[in-house]
């Protein structure tokens, strides 16, 4: 906790009593109930603020920002930030993330390929990835304290990384990411393909490809866009609208062929996704 006295002894104290805190010697994460809005602070090392909920506006180095729910923010050492009131005056959570600027620099120079690391932007999107890494770390220090040095900072460099990594990336690039970037997403995608007149499952794909299904519903909506779920539901609607306009199969024979085994389930699924039911689209489009 010695490594960051500096920035708790800023922190009004009726503020950091409400305030958890997870600190160890490189990196220090707290989640504060409320914002200080009107405070200018000016820190030591580099602080990152992930605005889980509705934030305030941000002033920094005299420069008024408009951030958004999802979105992070880096504020360099020695810049002066304050919060700024907007017209609801109610906000959500966040987490400020500080970093000890000598290990801020030993890692984002291999970033840089071993040059003076320079942020395009400061603030950007924040991943599924950082909030996960943020989790395994409070985790391990709730459970096992600075007992396992090694994972504290193995966990420590992967959260910086991965902050260098959220705002560095491309907003156009970000939207232009597919399941070929990935061999898991892209595996998925092939089972989906190959076994959507069946009744595979979302775990049942997770499984053949040894992710945990939480880790890929994460990973899988970060480069689709879409829950599996979602995705393998269109892939069997697309199939449905295909057989509807060039066969003559009853409904009930076209929701067993796409992996429906209760032709009402299809039914109302189909028209909730399309808004028409299955026999209005034949009458439409056949």
């Amino acid at each position: 906790m010695s490594e960051f006295r500096y920035f708790l002894d800023i922190i009004p104290p009726d503020m950091y009593s409400r305030t958890k805190s997870t600190i160890c010697q490189h990196i220090a994460i707290f989640e504060p109930k409320e914002y200080s809005i009107g405070e200018v602070f000016y820190v030591d090392d580099y602080h990152f603020i992930l605005f889980l909920g509705k934030p305030p506006d941000l002033k920094i180095s005299n420069v008024e920002y408009k951030v958004r729910k999802g979105y992070l923010v880096v504020i360099q050492p020695w810049v002066e930030f304050c919060g700024v009131h907007t017209e609801s005056r109610e906000y959500g959570k966040y987490l400020h993330i500080a970093v000890k600027t000598d290990f801020f620099k030993s890692v984002s120079e291999e970033a840089a390929r071993g040059e003076e690391f320079k942020f395009k932007r400061i603030q950007g999107r924040y991943s599924d990835r950082l909030l996960d890494l943020i989790g395994c770390f409070q985790q391990e220090m709730m459970n096992y304290g600075d007992t396992y040095q090694k994972m504290i900072l193995s966990l420590s460099t992967q959260i910086v990384f991965q902050l260098l990594r959220d705002l560095e990336e491309e907003p156009a690039a970000a939207n232009k990411k597919t399941g070929r970037d990935n061999p898991y997403i892209s595996e998925a995608i092939s089972l989906m393909q190959q076994y959507y007149s069946t009744n595979i499952s979302i775990n049942d794909i997770s499984n053949l490809i040894y992710l945990s299904p939480c880790h890929f519903k994460r990973v899988f909506k970060e480069y689709t866009g879409q829950t599996p779920h979602r995705y393998l539901m269109d892939i069997r609607f697309g199939k449905a609208r295909e057989l509807m306009k060039n066969s003559e199969y009853s409904i009930e024979d076209i929701a067993r062929q796409c992996g429906f085994v209760n032709p009402g389930h299809f039914t109302v699924a189909f028209k909730r996704a399309t808004r028409l039911s299955p026999s209005e689209y034949r009458k439409k489009y056949a």
